[in-house]
């Protein structure tokens, strides 16, 4: 068989399988539900292929519409962000100690060192 007639017998294999599976588990019948699983399993990579060429083959009509849509969906998201009014960040309050240069930038102002270091005796 081709891939033509595979993509083709893909949606039916796998709305087979899921019927004979939940039928299986209504019945309690288990080979129906191992065929369920084995056809469901077995049409997911056909449906995946099917999918694929799906996209390759879309024609220039469909593309030239899809990037209309994504053009219109882009001035539309233009448009909104512009007529939102956004409110200016808060500017916070300024360090009352300066930073010193390095490569460590504290988040808290350190103090400078009150207690007398331990030295060993």
């Amino acid at each position: 068989m081709n891939t033509r007639h595979l993509s083709t017998i893909a949606p039916y294999m796998f709305a087979i399988g899921l019927t004979a599976g939940i039928y299986g588990l209504l019945v309690d019948l288990d080979e129906a539900v191992q065929v369920g699983v084995i056809l469901s399993i077995a049409a997911v990579p056909l449906l995946v292929i099917r999918a694929i060429r799906a996209t390759h083959h879309a024609t220039a009509d469909q593309l030239a519409q899809a990037e209309r849509e994504g053009y219109r969906m882009a001035l539309d998201h233009v448009a909104r962000g512009l007529l939102d009014q956004h409110t200016p960040p808060n500017p916070g309050r300024g360090l009352a100690v300066e930073q010193v240069a390095g490569d460590v930038i504290h988040i808290r102002p350190v103090a400078p060192n009150t207690w007398e270091e331990k030295k060993a005796q």
